[in-house]
């Protein structure tokens, strides 16, 4: 149950990320977060307070490493929460322990993560599948001049998180990096079955991109 200081507080945060993520283009603007936050509060069970959860679903993308990276994140979010004023009743560590495990990164990132991040990356990672994880796929790809489909970079690999980042690759290869693997760190009850209707979208989806380029080939 949130007090109504925490409501309000909230409020503020939701209205400062907004404008915070205004013109992003990436496919990491404030509607995923909104959606992100939403689902987190669906996912939390009812004994935890929402409060710390909701807050690291709000912040969980202002500095995340594709789009706005910082050397340290922990100094980057407590000066930006002293510049936007706001109350966090003392919980600041913890949200920012949160936000520093939220992310798959290529299956490098952090497996064993506390309560309150595990409901946020759950709504995270729900979020980068189904049809808006689709979608926010090919949107992301576009942002950075990354091709659909190209048969010569058919095969890239990396071995390493920062390799990852970097390869030059197809955005088709998105779903054998990331969007048909990221259901086994989902967790809890509820996000669990939302994951598996959303991985079942993605593999039909998977396997018609295939079956066309094997049509046109």
């Amino acid at each position: 149950m949130l007090s109504n200081k925490q409501k309000n507080t909230l409020e503020i945060i939701d209205s400062l990320v907004e404008n915070h993520f205004n013109g992003e283009s990436t496919g990491h603007d404030y509607q995923h977060i909104k959606r992100v936050v939403n689902l987190t509060s669906r996912l939390i069970a009812k004994e935890d307070n929402a409060f710390v959860p909701l807050c690291i679903a709000y912040f969980h993308d202002v500095f995340d490493d594709k789009i706005s990276p910082t050397d340290n994140l922990d100094k980057s979010l407590r000066e930006l929460f002293i510049e936007w004023n706001l109350d966090l009743e003392g919980n600041e560590t913890e949200i920012i322990l949160g936000v520093s495990q939220i992310g798959y990164r290529g299956g490098y990132g952090v497996r064993d993560k506390i309560k309150s991040a595990q409901y946020v990356s759950d709504a995270d990672l729900i979020d980068s599948m189904g049809a808006i994880g689709i979608a926010r796929t090919f949107y992301y790809a576009g942002s950075k001049g990354t091709p659909i489909y190209d048969p010569n970079l058919v095969g890239q690999s990396y071995s390493n998180f920062e390799e990852y980042r970097n390869v030059e690759r197809n955005a088709i290869d998105h779903f054998d990096e990331k969007l048909l693997k990221i259901i086994d760190w989902v967790t809890t009850p509820e996000g669990i079955k939302i994951a598996k209707r959303r991985q079942a979208l993605m593999q039909e989806y998977y396997d018609q991109f295939y079956l066309e380029i094997e049509e046109t080939s």
